[in-house]
Parts: structure tokens; C-alpha cells; sequence
């Protein structure tokens, strides 16, 4: 989300919100000002933005609230302890986890997740992190599925990964012949 915008200034958002409209983004390009908004009613959005910026400009009202819930696949799971499930989920920009549901039975638990996004996209690399989950029982023999796509979510055990990566760099500086 771009909040400070050269194009619309502070005291533009700031009547703009009092309205319950949100600027999401504004861009100046060569068809001139283009606006990015949120707000109850497009066509009231659309007015009182116009009013607003008197300058001409392309309003496009993306919604009515400047972020919304979607559904995340599951990227890994590890039991940490007996009952205390990680789940792994890759997120990118100013996303976060808004809720993550649990089902199980004797043979499966079933995780399905959402994540709060902007309206206008994310921007940059995706960064995958763990959240926990706790079980009524401990997981045993019971897949994991995921609740999004339906399939089995892989086992991922970060920390194993993390311990080989260290004892290769140990291995690496021991080697005699070797410059780091």
C-alpha cells in the first residue's frame, strides 16, 4: 500500500478518510493522476474523490474496505511437541495470518488458513514463517491436509534444514586448502 504518495497529500487523505475512503495508491503517469481507492458505495467514492482532488484523474475504487481475507495453502507442518502443530506459510509485503481453522478426526487434521492482503496487491519476495496450532491430541500417525487444496501438506522440519546448513559451513572452514 502506498501511503504517502507525492500526488494526493496528507491533507487530501485526511478529508478523504473522514468520508470513510482510504487512498490505496496514486500514481502520476503521462494519462496523468491515477487513484487508487477504498469506500462504501463506488459511486459516492467516486464523486466525493473527484470533488476532492479537482484535478482530473482516473479513480478506480478497488472495494469497499482496503484489505481483504483469502484463503493460504499450507506450505509445511512439523509437530514441535506432542499437540503443538507449526504450520508453515509463505507470506509476501504487509500480509499476516488472520485466522487459521483446525478439524480433525482419527485420521486426518485438517488446517485452513486466511490471510489479510491489500486490495492493491503485495510487493516483494515471499518469506515463508511458522504459526502453531494446538490439537485436542497429539498428532500420531494422522496426516495433515490442507484445507485449501485439499492435498496432503508436506513435512518440513526447518530446523533439521538449519542444522545441516551450520555443520556444512563447519565443515566447510575445516577443510584444510580452503579460503572464506
Amino acid at each position: 500500500m502506498t501511503e504517502n504518495s507525492p500526488s494526493v497529500g496528507a491533507a487530501d487523505r485526511t478529508a478523504l478518510l473522514r468520508e470513510g475512503i482510504v487512498v490505496v495508491e496514486a500514481d502520476s503517469t503521462p494519462q496523468g493522476l491515477q487513484v487508487h481507492v477504498t469506500g462504501e458505495g463506488h459511486a459516492r467514492v467516486r464523486e466525493i474523490v473527484a470533488r476532492r482532488l479537482v484535478v482530473a484523474a482516473r479513480i478506480d475504487v478497488l472495494g469497499d474496505l482496503p484489505r481483504r481475507l483469502e484463503p493460504r495453502r499450507c506450505a509445511g507442518y512439523m509437530e514441535r511437541e506432542p499437540g503443538r502443530l507449526q504450520l508453515r506459510f509463505s507470506l509476501c509485503g504487509d500480509e499476516h495470518v488472520d485466522d487459521i481453522l483446525v478439524a480433525e478426526d482419527e485420521r486426518a487434521v485438517v488446517v485452513f488458513a486466511t490471510v489479510c492482503t491489500s486490495v492493491a496487491g503485495e510487493v516483494g519476495e515471499p518469506c515463508e514463517g511458522p504459526w502453531h496450532v494446538y490439537l485436542e491430541r497429539p498428532l500420531g500417525d494422522r496426516a495433515v491436509i490442507d484445507g485449501v487444496l485439499g492435498e496432503a501438506v508436506p513435512y518440513k522440519n526447518v530446523y533439521a534444514d538449519l542444522a545441516a546448513d551450520v555443520a556444512h559451513s563447519r565443515l566447510e572452514t575445516t577443510v584444510p586448502g580452503t579460503t572464506h
